[in-house]
């Protein structure tokens, strides 16, 4: 099945009202049934559903008071399963061609940011993630996974860190990652 190309666009009037939306290439507008037309009707109401509910958990009541920096790591998670469980659900019709993008750009995040979140899901259970455990620990850990993984470490490296943040021993973030290469490089 061919899946349907989309766009998360966001557009701002002269009058400086913005709008957001979802764009086809024009290409495959004029090739479309009233079935597709439907399915994106769908998808966009899907998605701003998903952003709604993702803003309410990164954000709560109070929009302009929190700042991302300082949520706890379960935030994060909660943040990235709602905004996984979305991509899993339009996966196999929609090929959305700027999701990390459009995400990035709805929260104030980097589009790494959002690769990061929408990854941390698959590679971490909620159980796994500790709030005394900074998010951007977990987003190091996640980067180093493969080559942790293929040294059979990746496991043993979740616990040394969630031990780390329960006992009030995590060195700093890029010391961090300065063990995690020594841990692969000792391990070759």
């Amino acid at each position: 099945m061919i899946k349907i190309p989309v766009k998360i666009i966001q557009v701002t009037s002269p009058s400086g009202d913005t709008k957001k939306g979802v764009m086809l290439d024009s290409s495959y507008y004029f090739e479309m049934n009233e079935d597709a037309r439907a399915k994106i009707k769908e998808f966009e109401k899907l998605y701003f559903e998903t952003v709604k509910i993702a803003d309410q958990i990164f954000f709560g009541s109070d929009k302009l008071k929190k700042k991302y920096q300082n949520l706890p790591s379960s935030v994060y998670w909660k943040l990235a399963e709602q905004l996984y469980e979305f991509d899993k659900k339009v996966d196999s019709t929609f090929d959305i061609t700027n999701y990390a993008k459009a995400i990035g750009r709805d929260f104030g995040i980097s589009s790494d940011y959002v690769s990061d979140l929408l990854s941390i899901v698959k590679y971490f259970k909620k159980r796994e993630i500790l709030d005394s455990v900074p998010f951007s620990y977990y987003r190091a850990l996640k980067r180093k996974r493969k080559e942790l993984e293929s040294l059979g470490l990746f496991e043993k490296e979740k616990k040394r860190l969630n031990k780390m943040g329960k006992n009030e021993t995590l060195p700093g973030r890029e010391k961090y990652k300065i063990e995690l290469i020594k841990i692969i490089e000792k391990s070759k």
